[in-house]
């Protein structure tokens, strides 16, 4: 017999953790300009391939949408935010120098609000 040897195991990372931490967000929106506000990203407990982002466009750390992540990306499916007052939908892609970019649309029933934002890690 020959004893395992605990050295070589490299722990679990999981590859959402990338995405999860406080962000600085600044947000170009076709509607209202340009916007700097923080978000927070977790993970989500409920799916191991989801990530919750806090305070997207600026709705508050309550309101959360879901983004499916893979590598380095990140799509928000359509689905209802803001107590369903609007959807959201678009996609992030992760880089290495602690930055995310995304580009997404939030649609209110009236207008669709187009922005495209850069998250950096704080």
């Amino acid at each position: 017999c020959v004893p395992d040897d605990e050295d070589d195991e490299t722990p679990y990372v999981d590859p959402r953790s990338k995405f999860t931490g406080s962000w600085n967000c600044v947000e170009m929106s076709s509607q209202f300009g340009q916007q700097t506000y923080n978000v927070t990203i977790s993970l989500n407990p409920n799916n191991s391939t989801e990530i919750l982002i806090a305070n997207i466009y600026h709705f508050g750390y309550d309101e959360k949408a879901y983004a499916v992540t893979s590598n380095n990306s990140a799509t928000i499916p359509l689905q209802p935010i803001c107590n369903n007052t609007n959807n959201i939908k678009g996609s992030g892609m992760f880089s290495g120098n602690n930055q995310i970019n995304w580009n997404y649309y939030v649609d209110d029933g009236a207008d669709i609000d187009t922005c495209s934002a850069v998250y950096t890690r704080l």
